[in-house]
């Protein structure tokens, strides 16, 4: 194995992260905007839970992204001076942190989806809000 197999993570990493940081950014939005208009909302509660919920995910996927791109990293260092055996071990953990990450993204869309459906809950009812 040569450096470049590694180093062709960083684009993938790079690019899922930045997806995910705009993830978040939106989120954040929704919040702030849903904490500025509290009482157009009748499931408050189950709205306030999705979000922790959704940014704790969102934490989580941020921090296996910047992990797998770090070890992506240390992989491509380390086999560039030919520790291949080290920079093998780190680059299939960079893999495995992506993964992960990948997975709690999928599960966070999921939460996502489930948000909408509370916001639609109330079917438009005028008396709710």
């Amino acid at each position: 194995m040569n450096y470049a197999i590694p180093a062709l993570l960083f684009s993938g990493i790079s690019m899922f992260f930045n997806g995910y940081t705009i993830r978040y950014l939106n989120l954040s939005k929704l919040i702030r905007d849903f904490h500025n208009h509290p009482d157009k909302d009748c499931n408050i509660k189950a709205q306030i839970s999705n979000f922790r919920l959704r940014v704790k995910y969102i934490k989580w996927i941020q921090f296996f992204s910047v992990f797998s791109l770090f070890l992506a990293t240390l992989s491509t260092f380390t086999i560039f001076f030919e520790y291949i055996q080290i920079g093998w071990a780190l680059f299939i953990f960079s893999i495995i942190s992506f993964l992960i990450s990948l997975i709690i993204s999928a599960l966070e869309i999921k939460i996502s989806t489930i948000a909408l459906n509370i916001s639609l809950k109330d079917g438009g009812d005028p008396r709710c809000s």
